[in-house]
């Protein structure tokens, strides 16, 4: 893994040594870390899982904590009206969770609406798991069958709720919010239908990636400016 500083919240500001995988597309945070994150800090790993699909590796059937190295307990559990899942360590050292579940805890994804599926089947036919990396026909599923993980896709408007929350600490205005909001829906219909630029690819594609990556552009330019 390597480590990943984000900034965190506190009676003072100070950061944290988020640790990440990109191979096996997962985060490691130590007890309270995640709850601990900026809305700064959460963009920043948003951004960074953008940059570093890659090609999945499997998770091993039983994982252990890096910390007390006691085998990590998978754990369901629910924030809003989402629920995610994780692997936990006993003793309480921290949690497992991978990018697409992070994602999830965070509110940034949701489920494609029944056009956007027939629309997807009709022009990508098979995808990636985003969980696990199997392969998934959208002909035939609408949910992974091997790890049983849904089809999920980025939702620009959970995405705009974030922006606001960190424009409104850097006192910056609403409708700049809004502004973003529809960029960030434009980027999500131009990465999903791109038909030609995913029949040329020789991969399965894994919508989560192509989402997030869109998206990161757009979060890159924004936050620089």
């Amino acid at each position: 893994m390597t480590a990943q500083t984000v900034e965190a919240q506190g009676v003072e500001a100070h950061t944290l040594q988020i640790d990440a995988c990109a191979s096996c597309s997962v985060f490691w945070f130590d007890t309270a870390e995640s709850i601990r994150l900026t809305p700064g800090a959460v963009i920043g790993l948003f951004r960074y899982i953008g940059t570093s699909a890659t090609e999945h590796r499997p998770l091993a059937s039983s994982l252990a904590c890096p910390r007390c190295h006691r085998t990590l307990a998978f754990t369901h559990d629910l924030t809003r009206t989402t629920r995610f899942t994780y692997w936990r360590c006993l003793a309480g050292d921290g949690r497992l969770i991978t990018f697409t579940q992070f994602l999830a805890e965070k509110d940034f994804l949701r489920p494609p609406s029944p056009d956007e599926l027939a629309r997807l089947r009709d022009s990508v036919r098979q995808i990636a798991c985003s969980q696990c990396g199997a392969p998934v026909d959208l002909r035939t599923e609408s949910a992974c069958s091997h790890c049983g993980a849904p089809i999920t896709l980025i939702d620009p408007q959970s995405v705009a709720k974030a922006l606001q929350d960190l424009e409104q600490r850097m006192t910056a205005s609403a409708p700049a919010a809004a502004t973003m909001s529809s960029r960030l829906s434009d980027a999500q219909i131009d990465a999903l239908f791109d038909v030609q630029r995913m029949a040329e690819r020789e991969d399965r594609t894994d919508l989560l990636a192509v989402g997030v990556a869109a998206v990161g552009a757009l979060l890159g330019s924004w936050l620089s400016s």
